[in-house]
């Protein structure tokens, strides 16, 4: 089969340009190899699932040349958010900068569906300062359709997956050859990534009622399910969970704390910056008029409340009934998104816990109830959110409830994702036992690329803890054991101040460039911005000022305190109280204008790189000293119960793993330093007999 290439996918395509007014614009036309293929029902890959997952591992694998089918139950949930109306937080949005670092999606989608935009986090670093669109929920799957409807290379197919085609290859090694889905028959493809959700034998609760189905409104995948399970795939029991939304026309904004989103442009993707994006947008109806904001994009303002001891007092009245307490839920919930009935539970001594009511839409009047998460009967949320005051009067529209599914146990994946008990196959997304949407994005596209690279021949792509968040998350989740669902927090990322959001592109964006996921056009731009700050700086450095009456004069005018030696520009920026902004004052006052011309965001850049540059070049230090174990390969082959000086659990846990280098085997866990010692004795030994 020959492979296409589209390179120039990225900042050119139609879907950059739409017009507010929600125009579909002209679709392009489906190319020649695809008209094709219906009649042979060949794909190069198969993606099962078009949730946040599935959309990036289809945009990603049609981008590097593959042709791609998407195959899902319901075409109106492409991209469709069933909780959280948001995108972004810390940890989060350090992911989703790295999905269009790699050309995907959900940065772009996120920003003309934004209802509103903040930055959090502003007091500390930019290690961990994160921005967090709220968006309107429809226009955000609306957003992600079109750009898969009009990505050449993809087809889309509402239909159920009942089960997956393998065979054995000569090495006796089981290999993906397709799937069998209700209405197309068998189909057949190189490569499969099923990204399933929570649909697994999912089931919702909410009290003494047990339903099936992977959310509100859709039914739970037991065929599937147990064609994985019947491939011999370990499986997890996982649960999570949503809040209820209310009528926002029934809430008393006088006693809540507003809101407001941001009054300076930040945009979540670099075609958002570079002003390659209109937003998508509609008036918002009456009763938001009074907090619908303007300026450099129209937004809403969100609203803060709390619980308190008569809603606490409430729940523990009826913890009896609550199916995580009463043994209903077999399941483990996420620790770092706890129901709201766990939180009184767990945290009894303190009064009140902070809830947020966020916007769904521009044209809707329902508000999602942010850190109420449950799975109480209707009866009891009604009257513990009429307990609080700005919800005295509410109107439920929609009642929280829980969701139990099955995962897969991260085991069986590689660090590409690829299964190791089927080749060609890929999970991604909550199946392998994360939560949030960012999270499943981030598995989403290194499935798809992984997915192409393995049909082209090119060298998977394995992205390292110190290279980004993606890799923290991937490596966490296939060597490290998770009771409960994996959420991504910026304290996991041990080299963090070299992950900042901020540097993704330059990170990540060669590599898209060499698969075909971004355009040459925004290749060079990336380029020419980093050489735009390294040549700043470098001018900084050789800029010199020393202490006069003039120049002291100066300072105390820009808020710095005076010097008492020579020193360079650089060096007085690198100082803690210093702020770019001062020293372009500075340099225009003494020097030129050059500094005051650049773009604010060259300066945030160029600031970012002197202050953090010494920290930096530790961190690297580190890298380098752990790369040598890092990168030293573990054979295939190598038989763990026969290296002597290895504990048992060592043993069993490297046996069950398989890790590829010495690097992946010491962050097992079981694998104490001795135990990599004693690896690394036996590795040697056998190297030297070879030679």
């Amino acid at each position: 089969m020959t492979l296409g290439t589209s390179p120039d996918v990225g900042v050119d395509s139609p879907l950059r340009l739409q017009s507010p007014r929600l125009s579909l614009g002209t679709y392009a036309p489906v190319n020649e190899r695809m008209s094709n293929v219906p009649q042979t029902r060949q794909f190069d890959v198969i993606v099962v699932g078009a949730g946040h997952a599935g959309c990036e591992a289809a945009l990603a694998a049609a981008r590097a040349g593959c042709t791609t089918l998407v195959v899902t139950p319901n075409l109106d949930r492409v991209g469709f958010m069933p909780c959280n109306p948001s995108i972004g937080g810390p940890g989060k949005s350090h992911i989703v900068a790295e999905i269009d670092a790699l050309g995907g999606e959900m940065a772009r989608a996120a920003d003309r569906a934004a209802l509103q935009v903040r930055c959090l986090n502003t007091s500390k670093g930019p290690a961990v300062r994160a921005i967090r669109i709220q968006a309107d929920k429809m226009l955000y799957a609306l957003a992600m359709k079109e750009a898969l409807e009009q990505q050449p290379n993809i087809q889309m197919c509402q239909d159920e997956v009942t089960a997956l085609r393998t065979t054995d290859d000569p090495d006796g090694r089981r290999r993906v050859v397709g799937i069998r889905s209700r209405a197309l028959g068998d189909v057949f493809a190189q490569a499969v990534i099923v990204t399933a959700g929570t649909f697994l034998r999912g089931a919702m609760i909410s009290g003494e009622g047990r339903v099936s189905g992977g959310r509100a409104g859709d039914r739970a995948d037991h065929e599937l399910a147990g064609s994985i399970a019947g491939s011999g795939f370990k499986l997890r029991r996982l649960k999570t969970g949503t809040p209820p939304r209310v009528d926002a026309r029934t809430v008393d904004f006088s006693a809540s704390e507003v809101q407001e989103g941001s009054s300076e442009p930040i945009w979540m993707s670099r075609d958002g910056l570079a002003g390659r994006i209109e937003p998508l947008g509609l008036p918002p109806i009456d009763n938001y008029k009074p907090f619908a904001r303007s300026g450099w994009r129209p937004q809403l303002s969100c609203f803060r409340i709390s619980t308190n001891e008569q809603a606490h007092d409430l729940i523990r009245a009826n913890l009896h009934r609550a199916p995580m307490f009463n043994g209903s839920i077999e399941g483990i919930g996420p620790r770092y998104c706890p129901s709201i009935e766990d939180k009184v539970a767990r945290f009894a001594d303190k009064p009140s816990h902070p809830i947020f009511l966020e916007p769904e839409g521009w044209r809707t009047t329902e508000l999602y109830v942010q850190g109420m998460s449950t799975s109480l009967p209707q009866d009891v949320q009604d009257e513990a959110l009429r307990l609080i005051p700005a919800l005295r009067n509410v109107r439920v529209t929609r009642y929280g409830y829980a969701v139990e599914y099955d995962a897969v146990d991260p085991s069986e994946l590689t660090q590409t994702l690829e299964t190791r008990r089927i080749g060609g196959l890929f999970f991604a997304g909550q199946i392998n036992g994360t939560s949030g949407y960012e999270e499943a994005g981030g598995q989403g596209i290194l499935a798809g690329i992984n997915a192409a690279n393995s049909i082209m021949g090119r060298e998977p792509l394995v992205l390292r803890r110190d290279q980004a968040y993606i890799g923290v998350m991937i490596d966490d989740l296939v060597t490290k054991p998770f009771d409960e669902p994996y959420r991504m927090l910026t304290s996991r990322a041990e080299f963090r101040l070299s992950l900042r959001p901020s540097m993704a592109d330059n990170r990540l964006s060669q590599t898209a460039f060499d698969l075909g996921l971004i355009s040459a056009n925004r290749a060079a731009e990336v380029r020419d911005e980093q050489h735009l700050v390294d040549t700043s700086i470098e001018r900084l450095r050789s800029q010199t000022v020393t202490p006069s009456p003039a120049f002291t004069q100066s300072l105390e005018e820009a808020g710095v305190e005076p010097i008492t030696r020579s020193m360079s520009l650089y060096e007085l920026l690198s100082r803690p109280e210093v702020e770019i902004g001062s020293v372009a004052t500075i340099v225009m006052e003494h020097f030129d204008s050059w500094l005051d011309t650049l773009s604010s965001r060259t300066k945030d850049l160029i600031q970012e790189e002197v202050k953090y540059g010494a920290f930096v070049v530790r961190e690297q230090r580190e890298v380098h000293r752990r790369a040598s174990l890092e990168h030293r390969a573990l054979p295939d082959t190598i038989d763990y119960s026969r290296i002597s000086g290895l504990r048992t659990e060592a043993t069993v846990k490297l046996t069950a793993h398989r890790p590829r280098t010495v690097g992946e085997a010491s962050r097992l866990a079981g694998v104490t330093p001795a135990d990599i010692a004693a690896l690394l004795i036996h590795t040697t030994r056998a190297e030297a007999a070879i030679l």
